[in-house]
């Protein structure tokens, strides 16, 4: 038997959900260690709004999130301080990019071999593939995490819209705006602390 929230419970849900991304988002951006609890809550309502949707892989990309975000409190918070923002190189991109992509295809697969496609299966390996390695990033002050974030919400406005989560599908472009005001200030930032040679 299928779970079924009541509309006015879903509504309501989706949008603490979002509000509390928001704020994630934004603290993040401004490096509050803080941010990560907003996020841990979020996930876990949106664990349960995709799993009434049968959208698994988003389901549990959020599950993800929240041990990420965990993991994301407990790394910043080591050392009284939440470390320098880093760069990596191309050849570390081109791996992350595969890892990617080797993901979306292995999730797709995995998704056919337990008989649980989703209506719009490739797009939500993609998303969930590339907000994995994005949040890994994110955790460890990667300096173009926004970058990934950023390819993997553009799919994810329309993945959400279609689903009939319109919320979500609005986060995702505020999601699209914050991550580039996140790049900007952290790049402003990074190059501050570059040490001269």
């Amino acid at each position: 038997m299928a779970f079924v929230l009541s509309p006015e419970s879903t509504s309501f849900l989706e949008w603490t959900s979002v509000l509390l991304n928001i704020g994630f988002t934004i603290l993040i951006g401004i490096e509050r260690r803080v941010g990560w609890l907003l996020g841990i809550v979020a996930s876990l309502i949106a664990v349960l709004l995709y799993a009434v949707e049968n959208a698994w892989l988003m389901g549990a990309l959020n599950g993800f999130y929240t041990l990420m975000g965990l993991y994301g409190w407990w790394t910043w918070g080591r050392s009284g301080g939440s470390g320098p923002i880093i760069t990596l190189s191309w050849g570390s991109h081109a791996t992350a990019i595969a890892i990617g992509l080797l993901g979306t295809a292995l999730l797709v697969a995995l998704m056919h071999l337990v008989k649980l496609p989703g209506r719009f299966l490739w797009m939500e390996a993609f998303i969930a593939a590339f907000a994995i390695v994005a949040t890994w990033l994110m955790s460890r002050k990667v300096l173009e995490n926004w970058i990934y974030w950023t390819v993997g919400d553009v799919v994810a406005v329309a993945y959400n819209h279609w689903i009939g989560y319109d919320g979500y599908a609005l986060l995702m472009v505020v999601y699209i705006v914050l991550a580039v005001v996140g790049y900007l200030k952290w790049s402003k930032k990074y190059r501050l602390h570059i040490p001269v040679t």
